[in-house]
């Protein structure tokens, strides 16, 4: 696109430098503008065909942005429901820890009582066998009295309870301790799992933030690159359109040139002849330019007629212009007095001369396709004093 903008600005240049004096013909330097003009249009109707492509290209891009932008909000949304989860997870975490340390606690407890009671139990049991577990009836007839009796049988069957309450005590603490090792033992593995499902969590938490910002970086990359685009696009149109104005204004200058030199004597004909038979395919007026889709100023009228066609002067008058005339192609054009001029474009042939005194009906050319045209036919013009009125209003 670049090169393209650098070819049309050195052509605009180039146009531009040659100098006013090249030619002392106005006619032949209305064709050059005329020309330039028709080159201008023609590179503006691709920039801007370039341009709409451009704006089609940002606004899929705006569009697939639009999308990220809702996967983004769906991501963030994840991304707030995991950071929820990991905040649950850590806030169990914490509780089953300190869960744990409790039990660690009430565990080593739990041990330092069956080490006293073993430790008790070791002590009755050798005071036990050093003594004797004491005989109820040497206890009760070796008595002196009843009550030293009553009181040596209420020793002998604490000896023997506190013995058996010892042994019961430690069955309840190793049974204890086997239970509260299982639930430290649970609580560790919940620990544990409960760690790895963090860290899964954290890593898919992680994944996604990078996965959304690579793709709306992306997506806002190619957004800015197609926005400069466009904004290049946009001011080398308006740069271009910029030399068409000041080339416009020197056609009108040459047009006034070339209607200075149009004889101002004699009276302007009230009525013209038909230059070919043929149908009216596009009248005087505004319209859409077939070639260029823009909106322009229609100049005379297209008469349909095949090629080769043999195209009459509409009137008596003298040939002032008989050249290749830009968009024009092959044109001529007659001055007929008064200042009425006709003008005769896109022939394939042209076989008058500037100067060349020609009449009502005479052959001057043939009709063709030259210039810019879609198609063979003939486009008619009438000027008066250099300024083009529809050809309607003299014809038959």
């Amino acid at each position: 696109m670049r090169k393209l903008i650098v070819m049309i600005v050195v052509t605009m240049l180039v146009a531009l430098s040659i100098p006013a004096g090249a030619t002392n013909d106005p006619e032949q330097r209305l064709g050059e503008i005329e020309k330039q003009i028709a080159d201008l249009n023609k590179r503006i109707s691709a920039q801007k065909g370039e341009r709409t492509a451009i704006q089609n290209e940002l606004a899929s891009a705006e569009d697939s942005l639009a999308a990220v932008r809702i996967e983004l909000d769906l991501a963030e949304a994840r991304v707030r429901d995991v950071e929820a989860t990991i905040a649950g997870e850590q806030a169990h975490l914490a509780k089953v820890q300190a869960e744990l340390a409790d039990l660690e606690l009430q565990l080593t407890d739990t041990r330092l009582s069956i080490r006293d009671t073993h430790d008790l139990i070791r002590d009755r049991a050798v005071e036990m066998y050093m003594g004797g577990v004491p005989d109820l009836g040497v206890v009760v007839f070796g008595a002196g009295d009843m009550t030293t009796a009553a009181l040596g049988v209420s020793y002998a069957q604490d000896v023997v309870s506190s013995s058996e309450v010892l042994m019961n005590d430690l069955q309840g603490l190793q049974s204890l301790e086997a239970r509260q090792k299982a639930g430290v033992e649970d609580r560790k593995a919940a620990v544990q799992a409960t760690l790895a499902e963090l860290d899964r969590r954290q890593a898919e938490l992680e994944a996604d933030r990078v996965e959304v910002d690579i793709r709306k970086s992306e997506a806002e990359a190619e957004m800015d690159r197609q926005q400069k685009l466009l904004d290049q696009v946009t001011h080398d149109i308006g740069s271009i359109e910029g030399e068409l104005t000041a080339l416009e204004r020197e056609s009108k200058k040459m047009e006034a040139e070339i209607a200075a030199r149009q004889r101002a004597s004699g009276e302007r004909p009230s009525t013209l002849g038909w230059p070919v038979d043929g149908r009216v395919t596009s009248p005087f007026g505004w319209r859409i330019h077939p070639i260029f889709g823009t909106k322009k100023l229609h100049t005379g009228i297209d008469i349909s007629s095949a090629y080769g066609t043999p195209i009459r002067s509409a009137g008596y008058g003298t040939v002032i212009l008989a050249q290749t005339y830009g968009g024009y192609g092959k044109a001529t054009v007659v001055d007929h007095g008064g200042g009425l001029s006709t003008l005769y474009a896109h022939q394939s042939k042209i076989i008058v001369k500037e100067g060349q005194d020609v009449k009502l009906g005479e052959v001057i050319g043939y009709v063709g396709c030259t210039g810019y045209c879609t198609g063979p036919h003939l486009h008619f013009e009438t000027r008066e004093d250099g300024t083009p009125v529809d050809p309607m209003k003299y014809l038959p």
